[in-house]
């Protein structure tokens, strides 16, 4: 009976000092994005806003350095499930900073639950993900859904310009269509009509078809959502199309996205966009990220490049709250979530909602030239709204 006693003594020994050396070794963080594929640059303009913050403070939180491991998701569901696997099977990290996709955000939520392993997501933001009945305890949503920025949209079409026939055109998959439906219900709530409804394929060449379609119909404005190269090809056929005079073009901010505009250039200018942060807004906050980003990148920063400073932030905020202590994951997902208010985010201040989902200020941008840059000039702030307050019109 004495030497059992002594045995279990032993093991329960061996265990703590595993436990205790787990603690004092390196944070372990990986980050799920895109460094190939059509997302790519979303991806490394993340990464290099998360390394940003990182890197100021000396790659260190709650007394514990910090190492970062990538895997590139490739913005493909199937490579995302099995790439986060790896990352917690094998690599046993303690953090996960992604993705890009909301259908690869989707693809992953059942393990992520039931694994427990904090996600941070900074850029999908498909409004199920952090609405039941998928939200999560274990997922923290540092961007705006579909719904926080563009059902406000609406409202703010109707009060500001003479828009009141609107045409919507959009890439025909999750995020085209939840982007300019939220934005249609803000719109017809508000007395808006929307008079058609128009969907291009990821990657169409040739947008002449969409293009005709909505010169042929009587409206007052068109609100798009193309993003990357799809929205370079798209705003460069409608200013050369003509249409431009004819139908003013408008929609959510990856159509004249930071990281594009210099490949644009002139044909972006007019276009008027709502997003949760543009490098031309002038706060303090804001003006001091552009200027460490820009000394470390030679070029701005884009909204991507934003929600990882935010995404390290929240993190290392955590990690200094409990001082390296990750033992319990129900106390890591508590400071996790009372961790936002304390970030000095470049877009202003943030909060969580119940479901772990960012609640934040979004703003109205013009594209304008300033000096020799085109940027997306800030029209109007329009305060925070949670996705409570937004998702009556879908969630039923």
């Amino acid at each position: 009976m004495g030497r059992r006693v002594l045995r279990i003594l032993a093991l329960t020994l061996c265990l703590a000092a595993g436990s205790a050396a787990a603690q004092s070794g390196p944070v372990k963080i990986g980050l799920l994005l895109p460094y190939t594929g059509p997302l790519s640059i979303q991806g490394i303009d993340a990464t290099k806003g998360f390394e940003l913050y990182l890197n100021k403070i000396g790659m260190k939180a709650g007394g514990r350095e910090i190492q970062i491991l990538k895997e590139d998701a490739e913005s493909k569901p199937d490579v995302g499930l099995t790439k986060i696997k790896k990352l917690i099977e094998r690599d046993r990290v303690d953090f996960v900073v992604g993705p890009v996709s909301s259908v690869v955000a989707i693809a992953i939520r059942n393990y992520v639950h039931e694994q427990g392993v904090p996600l941070i997501v900074p850029v999908a933001f498909t409004r199920t993900l952090t609405a039941p009945p998928l939200a999560s305890p274990s997922i923290f949503r540092v961007i705006e859904t579909t719904d926080q920025a563009n059902y406000p949209m609406g409202a703010w079409m109707i009060k500001n310009t003479k828009y009141r026939k609107v045409i919507l055109m959009a890439t025909d998959f999750v995020a085209g269509r939840d982007t300019v439906l939220a934005f249609a219900a803000g719109f017809k709530a508000a007395g808006g009509e929307i008079v058609k409804e128009i969907y291009a394929p990821l990657g169409a060449p040739d947008f002449a078809p969409y293009l005709a379609q909505a010169g042929d119909t009587k409206a007052d404005a068109v609100f798009a959502f193309f993003a990357g190269a799809d929205a370079i090809r798209f705003v460069r056929q409608y200013k050369d199309y003509g249409l431009f005079e004819k139908l003013p073009l408008t929609g959510y901010n990856v159509l004249t996205d930071d990281t594009i505009l210099p490949a644009l250039g002139s044909a972006a200018l007019g276009i008027v966009t709502i997003g949760g942060w543009t490098a031309a807004l002038d706060t303090p906050d804001s003006k001091a990220f552009v200027a460490d980003y820009e000394r470390v990148h030679k070029a701005w920063p884009t909204r991507y490049s934003e929600s990882g400073y935010i995404s390290a932030q929240l993190i290392t905020i955590a990690l200094d709250s409990l001082k390296g202590d990750l033992a319990d994951r129900n106390k890591v997902r508590d400071a996790l979530k009372s961790a936002l208010p304390k970030v000095k985010a470049p877009r202003g201040p943030v909060e969580f909602d119940a479901y772990r989902q960012m609640i934040s200020p979004v703003y109205v941008t013009r594209a304008e030239k300033r000096g020799e840059r085109v940027v997306n000039a800030v029209v109007e702030r329009i305060p925070p709204v949670s996705q409570e307050q937004v998702w009556g019109w879908w969630k039923k």
